[in-house]
């Protein structure tokens, strides 16, 4: 392991993380110019929920933005990085806002599998680079929903049955659109801010090989939560590449 002391907070990251790694080693903060432009858009009151919460590094930031009351909800799917998000809630003292659930999100609930490749860093074997392999990079924070890894837990967005939902951040690696589309209701009732990493901007090379992994859900696959929430929930505006990477942002 390898600790940083950011002005943010005490960030514990795996030394062989590739991306998230690099970043911090670099004396900078992952997202933090994206982290500070979403500030206008959270409101302090609200809960926020974040989807793919990896080892908590915007978590860390997000909690800060909340008053007193309103909570952070994280899920991660992977044990190892959700051990490694538990262990830097606990060194920042923010176990009173930020509630970490050990799931996936997808379009049902039950069980599911991880990727055992990490093909958005490198193709190295996900198992073995937290293990045996350990001295060799990998992306642990983009690895995706497969057919060949670690088995998880999956819930819904809906299942969650969570309230006062002010803001979501969906970076699931290809599952967003997926995920979203059993969403309806939650985003229906709190028309939350969302921000999602958009597959049209980013590429399909991820999306594909979620829809290659669970060829059952080929209509929640094709979900649009951009259209869904301009046309139907008439939503104001949104921000495409807000961050100047791979990211939208919905606004009700």
């Amino acid at each position: 392991m390898q600790t940083f002391h950011t002005k943010y907070g005490i960030i514990t990251l795996y030394k062989n993380e590739k991306c998230i790694g690099y970043i911090f080693k670099t004396g900078q903060y992952m997202d933090e110019d994206t982290l500070l432009k979403l500030r206008r858009y959270i409101n302090p009151e609200r809960n926020i929920l974040e989807i793919g919460g990896q080892c908590g590094t915007s978590s860390i930031v997000y909690a800060s933005y909340l008053n007193p009351g309103s909570q952070l909800y994280v899920y991660e799917p992977q044990k190892n990085m959700y051990n490694l998000l538990l262990r830097n809630i606990e060194q920042n003292k923010l176990q009173d806002k930020i509630i970490p659930t050990n799931a996936g999100v997808f379009c049902y609930s039950g069980t599911g599998r991880m990727n055992g490749t990490d093909i958005d860093g490198g193709g190295g074997n996900v198992e073995k680079r937290y293990n045996e392999e350990s001295h060799l990079n990998c992306n642990f924070g983009g690895i995706g929903l497969g057919n060949d890894g670690e088995t998880i837990t999956l819930t819904t967005i809906d299942d969650m049955n969570l309230s006062d939902i002010g803001f979501i951040h969906c970076d699931a690696q290809g599952s967003e659109s997926f995920i979203f589309s059993k969403g309806i209701e939650t985003i229906k009732k709190n028309r939350p801010v969302i921000l999602y990493e958009n597959v049209e901007l980013h590429g399909d090379y991820l999306s594909n090989n979620v829809c290659k992994s669970y060829p059952n859900y080929e209509k929640e696959s094709k979900f649009d939560i951009k259209e869904y929430c301009m046309k139907h929930l008439n939503y104001s505006t949104f921000i495409d590449r807000i961050g100047g990477g791979a990211d939208t942002l919905l606004i009700p």
